[in-house]
């Protein structure tokens, strides 16, 4: 009994030990439109699939502060990275204001990607919740007004 609780105890380490993580870099935060409470904004990402495999993304948990304020989200990725590719995605951010507020100036994300291994074994184990790998994201730089292309970001 104990050499077998021993075993599933080593399970997750072993699977999480054989492949290389997805490498996520934030390029820019683009205004995309303004309404009367809150701007719309996208957080424009690229992403790097360094393994032999299609690796397959389940979500995104991400906290955005300005110097409005801070906001989190959680977003679906739903979509699949080709093996050794580079993607681009994006993901919503609705700031929100009082109407006659400072304009956003600078602002910094952090998060992270939660993602599946390959493999029956590590989809069973992520569906049981017991191996859910995510790798972290997090990025600062100046606001992008509408139409205007964005700074270098500080991205890693």
């Amino acid at each position: 009994m104990a050499a077998r609780l021993l075993v599933l105890m080593m399970i997750p380490s072993i699977l999480l030990g054989c492949t290389a993580t997805p490498d996520v870099r934030v390029d820019s935060l683009d205004k995309v439109s303004e309404g009367p409470s809150a701007g719309e904004y996208v957080l424009r990402l690229d992403m790097r699939n360094p393994t032999d495999l299609p690796m397959v993304l389940d979500r995104w948990t991400y906290e955005v502060s300005t110097n409005l304020g801070t906001w989190n989200n959680v977003w679906i990725a739903s979509r699949t990275l080709p093996a050794r590719s580079i993607t681009f995605d994006s993901l919503p951010v609705v700031i929100r204001h009082g109407g006659d507020i400072d304009p956003l100036t600078r602002w910094s994300v952090k998060g992270k990607l939660t993602y599946l291994l390959p493999g029956q074994m590590a989809q069973t184990l992520f569906d049981l919740g017991i191996i859910q790998p995510n790798v972290d994201f997090s990025a600062s730089g100046d606001a992008t007004p509408i139409g205007v292309e964005a700074p270098a970001v500080n991205s890693r």
